[in-house]
């Protein structure tokens, strides 16, 4: 079958949005069911800043896949509820903090995102892992080479 002829149900990137989909939308109901007023973006933005300190806004952004004009956004929505910090480093540039506040909020998260995850990779072997890493790696490569 010729690839402009197939089903929508046989196209891998339908299947990828789909998967995709459902697992933020399963993340911000883990969030609101454990009480936790964030979105999965926001969440994303957190663990990075607790994986590598003291990011400046470009490559936080960079490092969570997103455009600096919606990573400005969540940061402002962040810093309102004291998660996060900005520290002037000159005129242009400036670095983001995890407060205390949000290291808190991240140590809480951490067991009960770990539970998620694996729940969301049920009955899938290692190998199928490993295979499934390396084709995500293989496809986000070909589309950034085209940048």
């Amino acid at each position: 079958m010729r690839e402009e002829d197939k089903p929508l149900n046989e196209i891998y990137f339908f299947w990828m949005d789909r998967a995709m989909k459902a697992q933020r939308k399963a993340t911000a109901r883990l969030f609101k069911d454990l009480g936790f007023n964030l979105t999965p973006d926001q969440w994303i933005i957190l663990k990075s800043l607790d994986e590598n300190a003291d990011q400046t806004q470009r490559q936080l952004a960079e490092a969570v896949s997103k455009d600096p004009a919606s990573i400005t956004r969540t940061l402002d929505l962040l810093e309102k509820e004291k998660l996060i910090q900005r520290k002037v480093v000159d005129r242009r540039t400036f670095t983001v903090l995890l407060t205390k506040k949000g290291k808190d909020l991240v140590d809480q998260i951490i067991p009960e995102a770990v539970k998620y995850r694996l729940k969301g990779i049920e009955g899938i072997s290692d190998q199928e892992m490993k295979v499934f890493k390396k084709v995500l790696e293989t496809i986000y490569d070909n589309f950034t080479q085209a940048d």
